[in-house]
């Protein structure tokens, strides 16, 4: 079989270190046995070359969406089913751990290979032959995906990456007491899935675990302005617009990329797979998580610090899965109105993180709920009591 280059280092890498072929082949047919319609195309005596054959295609696949709306869109299918076998506890021992202490890196060689695959994808996705009339109209043909929202550029859209990342018409996200500096918008359309403390050495703890802020901002200048702090979080799902926006207005003081992994926990439920998403809250018993918490940590992602009249505020657009390219617009040293873009993502869904100092008094009015309550970009979610 003849793999695209990045396929073929894998399938070296499983036949030429000890033990990985077992491994692989183990964890395939687990994730076959946990959801067997997934994986009707895994047969039990050809699973590792049957798996190889569709994350070589998966690297071609031109993204399309079910007409049905309560079906999972087929990006996050695949998605869930590419994930699946390496969140499987063979193989996913040979990743790089999600925790503090790996925040910084270095990644181990599978992650590292899954961040290449990543890119890879994301190359295709910037081709002309990424989208056609037919995976187009598909989205058209979903309500949910509210194209009437959006400008088609003159001449269309070349590749699916363009699309994912279109523009909004003027007026379809209107911004919530714009000449009010004390009302914080979300910068996203998003799901809000809660806010936790950061303590006064830093540490958000989620699940016990204390996660330092220092490490979620990598190297700012201003890493240590948060402690104290409120660190909030919300997750963007496929048919959602996928530009970020300022949620205060401010001078950008800084604006990055930070390297890191590319990763997606998957678990099966009623014999089908499912990404997991919301973060684990105090409390609560019946939580579809297993080890995420704490991935922005680790992901790869995007850093905007704003200089507002609240004081500063960083905003954190969160790769996730193969949806790891963060596009920062947003420059150092121009002033941004509230709702002026910071950035955007290409290709999926993702996360969205916000961070507040301790003396911009901030409380969260966006409601947590089951399931999550969904907010747009321009829609209040925030206040700060901060005397201006």
């Amino acid at each position: 079989m003849n793999y695209s280059p990045v396929v073929q280092d894998l399938a070296n890498a499983i036949n030429g270190n000890d033990g990985w072929l077992g491994r692989f082949n183990g964890a395939i047919l687990s994730a076959k046995a946990a959801s067997p319609d997934d994986y009707k195309d895994i047969h039990e005596k050809t699973a590792l070359p049957d798996f190889l054959s569709f994350i070589d295609d998966f690297l071609r696949w031109v993204p399309n969406v079910n007409p049905d709306v309560k079906a999972m869109d087929d990006v996050m299918e695949r998605l869930g089913k590419f994930y699946f076998v390496f969140d499987q506890e063979q193989v996913y021992k040979l990743q790089t751990p999600i925790t503090p202490a790996n925040a910084e890196g270095p990644l181990s060689w599978l992650s590292n290979w899954l961040a290449t695959y990543a890119l890879e994808l994301g190359n295709f996705m910037d081709t002309p032959e990424s989208l056609t009339r037919a995976s187009l109209r598909s989205f058209y043909n979903r309500p949910d995906y509210h194209m009437e929202d959006y400008i088609q550029p003159r001449g269309g859209w070349k590749s699916y990456n363009q699309f994912f990342a279109r523009n909004v018409k003027p007026g379809a996200r209107k911004i919530d007491d714009i000449g009010n500096d004390s009302i914080i918008i979300s910068p996203a359309d998003s799901c809000f899935d809660g806010a936790w403390p950061v303590d006064d050495n830093g540490n958000v703890t989620l699940k016990e675990v204390p996660w330092n802020i220092n490490s979620l901002l990598q190297h700012s200048h201003y890493r240590d302005e948060f402690k104290g702090g409120i660190f909030m979080h919300a997750f963007l799902s496929s048919n959602d617009y996928h530009r970020q926006h300022a949620p205060v207005a401010g001078t950008v003081v800084e604006a990055k990329n930070i390297a890191g992994q590319v990763y997606l926990e998957v678990k099966a439920k009623d014999g089908k797979v499912s990404p997991v998403r919301p973060l684990p809250r105090r409390g609560e018993k019946n939580v579809d998580v297993l080890d995420n918490e704490g991935y922005q940590w680790c992901q790869m992602r995007g850093l905007v610090v704003l200089q507002s009249r609240i004081g500063y505020v960083a905003v954190l657009p969160i790769g996730m899965a193969q949806i790891s390219s963060v596009v920062i617009t947003a420059e150092v040293g121009r002033y941004l109105h509230k709702g002026e873009e910071i950035s955007y993502f290409q290709f999926g869904g993702s996360d969205i993180v916000v961070v507040f100092q301790k003396k911009s008094k901030v409380n969260i009015t966006a409601e947590l709920t089951t399931p999550r309550t969904h907010y747009n970009v321009g829609n209040k979610i925030a206040e700060s009591h901060m005397e201006l």
